[in-house]
């Protein structure tokens, strides 16, 4: 009996420890699959700020200083996505949500950019684009919660400090940031739209 007992622990504990390991790399995976769907909506945002300027500009081309730090926080973002840690790229990517909140705010109060058509599609694109990275931001935030969770749970925790398995940190932009962003350019696109009817 205790010749069988000992047999059938020396067999669960490496096939716990291949069940936690096969786990956590399923996490972490899970982790960097979010993290790539960040990645693309925000390259997707990085695309259209260049574009809205062009177009501002050749509307009201007397007002530079909110275009070059639209363009400049921009930049900013774009030299992180290829080598800044996540969150560098978190904080790059709030600087660029203000100086879009900056730009929709004088948007709003400025005729000749209300008017403009490419404008308009432009901003009903940046706005679907801030809906999809906030839903890209709730589906990684998931996944790192999950995955650092089991780091800390009975048997993954003894296989994390022995494989080399990290905790992942969340993409902590300010949701209401995002949101308000969101907002304001749906009521924008919607005073934009009222407008030419």
């Amino acid at each position: 009996m205790l010749t069988t007992l000992i047999i059938l622990v020396i067999i669960a504990i490496p096939v716990t420890w291949a069940v936690s390991q096969n786990a956590l790399v399923a996490g972490r995976e899970r982790v960097n699959e979010g993290w790539s769907g960040i990645t693309i909506q925000l390259k997707r945002r990085h695309a259209l700020v260049p574009n809205l300027v062009q177009a501002a500009q050749t509307a009201m081309s007397h007002e530079n200083a909110i275009f070059d730090k639209l363009l400049g926080a921009r930049e900013e973002a774009v030299r992180l996505m290829s080598g800044g840690t996540p969150e560098d790229i978190t904080r790059a990517e709030a600087q660029l949500t203000s100086a879009l909140n900056d730009f929709v705010s004088y948007a709003e109060d400025t005729p000749e950019i209300t008017a403009n058509e490419n404008i308009r599609l432009l901003q009903s694109q940046l706005e679907e684009t801030e809906d999809q990275i906030a839903a890209a931001r709730r589906l990684y935030n998931g996944n790192v919660t999950s995955y650092n969770m089991k780091l800390e749970q009975v048997p993954y925790s003894f296989v994390a400090g022995r494989g080399g398995f990290e905790r992942a940190s969340l993409y902590d932009v300010d949701a209401a940031e995002f949101k308000r962003i969101s907002a304001d350019l749906s009521v924008a696109a919607l005073g934009l739209g009222g407008g030419s009817t």
